[in-house]
């Protein structure tokens, strides 16, 4: 209990009584203080103190000393040499309020790592001291906006363009696209890119290297609403389900990598005509293609590809169906009419979760190598049919429209919980518990993993290379980011 307190001081009650204080202080300085004191080049930059002495990202700070002027538009604060955000200055120039930034550079920091970080003060190219005491920064796990931003009206749209410039208008699935056969990136890996789904809007590119943001294709043409995206184990061919009305529209599509670009670009062909798919996966070990429908919540696989129309069905490969009729051969039912879900597959391949989305829970089901093929699955996190928040283990726990989620290395699977406005992690023994968000308050804001807020989280996906996070934050209309900083 001491413990909490203590952690409740640092974190909530102490930076409000400093924030406070340095109000006080501006306000009195105002009323005897007629004019704002500029800052003396022929006298020196002095800082003698700060508080708090320790802290972590977002940490606010603030800086007593002498000659830092009062415009604050003129001050730099660095700490390690990362830049501050400079929020107020008093107008004699001796108290400084900023906030400190990430000081994670591109080395990999783990949650607690603590570092020592110099401070000094820059005016007009001119360097304060630096004090023999430095702050303690811990990293720590840190929700951030990574792309995207809204007018004064709160507004966003569809704005290509360079990272600083670019706007989403409904971000709702990610994937990772990783050019194994293309250009290295600095670290030597195959280069590594992103791909979004806009719902019902059209697809996106997000290249991480030259920081740009582009449109592949938008909606029209018989693909209205994309939902997932796969790519072939030779990552030369992305698939993108669409949910068509009808048996005969458009249900899946295909877009060939560009050997020159080494992108994905329209135009994209059709390969299946089918009814109501909310989502399709590539089982990571055998290459096969996995869908559903949500006409019957049926679930099918692709048996074979060589032609310019793909041919599904199931549970055997001489049970297949005709191209834009009712799909009647397929390897099981989910569950009832009207099941939306989506299939994801562990990176092991040995398992694979359904997330229902309108029916609030996950199901699990087994893969048998052996068989080529899904077991039929059972309620695994989550009460079927019932919708809500709790935290708790397999049927106890309480999901509201779950989405996309993403694996780390151990199995857990982090699942955006779209109307809890949270992110979810499910253990592989069922345990479930709030990741990251404030359930059933949206909004938004950066910060610690539990302080910040999400509106709508649909999308998600992890890097393990660098244990970093991607969010899309649909009614926020952002990317956003979780890692260690």
């Amino acid at each position: 209990m001491k413990k909490n307190k203590l952690k409740l001081w640092k974190a909530v009650i102490a930076p409000c009584l400093l924030f406070s204080l340095f109000l006080t202080c501006c306000e009195d300085e105002t009323k005897e203080v007629k004019t704002i004191v500029p800052y003396n080049p022929s006298k020196p930059i002095i800082i003698d103190r700060f508080l708090p002495d320790s802290g972590r990202v977002a940490t606010q700070m603030f800086i007593w000393g002498e000659n830092f002027g009062g415009n604050k538009d003129s001050i730099s604060v660095f700490i390690n040499d990362k830049k501050a955000a400079v929020i107020g200055v008093n107008p004699s120039g001796t108290l400084l309020y900023c906030i400190v930034p990430s000081l994670r550079g591109d080395e990999i920091r783990k949650d607690g790592d603590e570092l020592k970080a110099p401070i000094k003060v820059v005016v007009a190219n001119k360097e304060s001291n630096v004090p023999d005491k430095q702050l303690v920064y811990t990293f720590s796990q840190n929700v951030s906006t990574f792309l995207g931003f809204t007018d004064q009206d709160g507004n966003s749209d569809i704005i290509d363009g360079e990272f600083e410039k670019a706007q989403f208008k409904s971000p709702f699935w990610l994937a990772f696209d990783t050019d194994i056969n293309g250009q290295s990136g600095p670290d030597g890996k195959p280069k590594k890119n992103i791909y979004l789904i806009e719902e019902n809007v059209g697809l996106r590119f997000i290249d991480l290297y030259n920081k740009n943001v582009s449109t592949v294709f938008s909606v029209g043409n018989g693909v209205n609403r994309p939902r997932t995206i796969a790519f072939t184990l030779s990552n030369d061919t992305m698939i993108i389900a669409n949910d068509g009305d009808e048996w005969d529209w458009i249900g899946t599509i295909i877009i060939p990598r560009d050997t020159v670009s080494r992108r994905f670009m329209s135009p994209w062909r059709a390969v299946m005509h089918h009814k109501q798919c909310n989502g399709g996966a590539v089982h990571p070990a055998t290459g096969d293609y996995w869908f559903n429908s949500y006409s019957k919540s049926q679930v099918y696989k692709v048996f074979e590809r060589s032609g310019e129309i793909w041919r599904y069905g199931g549970p055997t490969a001489d049970r297949l169906n005709e191209d834009g009729k009712e799909g009647t051969n397929c390897f099981f039912y989910v569950q009832d009419d009207n099941w939306e879900f989506n299939i994801q597959i562990a990176p092991s391949g040995k398992f694979a979760y359904i997330v229902s989305k309108n029916q609030h829970y996950i199901a699990s089901m087994q893969y048998s190598l052996e068989k080529g093929a899904f077991e039929k699955p059972g309620p695994f996190a989550g009460a079927r049919q019932k919708s809500g928040f709790q935290d708790g283990v397999t049927g106890n726990a309480l999901f509201n429209e779950p989405q996309q989620g993403a694996f780390d290395k151990n199995d857990n699977f982090y699942v955006c919980d779209g109307e809890n406005n949270c992110i979810r992690m499910v253990t592989p023994e069922g345990q479930v518990s709030t990741f990251a968000g404030r359930p059933g308050n949206p909004g938004y804001s950066d910060g610690a993993l539990r302080d910040a807020q999400f509106d709508g989280p649909f999308g998600i996906i992890y890097d393990d290379d660098i244990e970093t996070f991607y969010i899309a934050d649909r009614d926020n209309f952002r990317i956003r980011s979780i890692k260690v900083e």
